[in-house]
């Protein structure tokens, strides 16, 4: 497959080793306007792979998760590239439409500093501090609102 030269730049700044699996993966989410289910991801690599199976997506999407470039969306079980993957920012909020489900990322250093004092206070180990956040995004609440 031949991607497109800002695809292959991406890739580029986030000096990882891809395997073409991986690559694919990383280009359907890097094409991607919303976040994606891994059977979504799965169906896209068929059309191109017919030996995709779930378990190298979810292998895939777990490799990319614990580098950071991607973020899993617990709550709708999808998955979506992260806005700066190359600055591996703790305590990111993503705020996730119920409608579209349209994705929000934000970093803020007093929330980083914030989550950092409390669980320092409470004895508590984070290994994931990605706090998600439910509601409408402007779109839809514009939507709702003049329906």
């Amino acid at each position: 497959m031949k991607y497109p030269e800002a695809f292959l730049q991406f890739c580029a700044k986030l000096s990882l080793t891809l395997t073409s699996l991986r690559r694919e993966v990383l280009f359907i989410l890097w094409q991607a306007k919303k976040p994606v289910k891994a059977y979504e991801l799965l169906a896209e690599l068929v059309k191109t792979n017919s030996q995709s199976k779930p378990p190298s997506i979810y292998r895939a999407l777990n490799y990319f998760a614990d580098k950071g470039i991607v973020h899993k969306i617990e709550s709708i079980q999808s998955y979506t590239l992260c806005c700066e993957p190359q600055k591996q920012l703790v305590s990111e909020v993503l705020m996730v439409c119920d409608t579209c489900h349209h994705v929000i990322e934000i970093h803020d250093p007093d929330l980083q500093h914030l989550v950092s004092k409390l669980s320092k206070e409470n004895f508590f180990s984070l290994h994931d501090d990605i706090i998600e956040l439910k509601g409408l995004c402007a779109n839809c609440t514009s939507i709702h609102y003049t329906a």
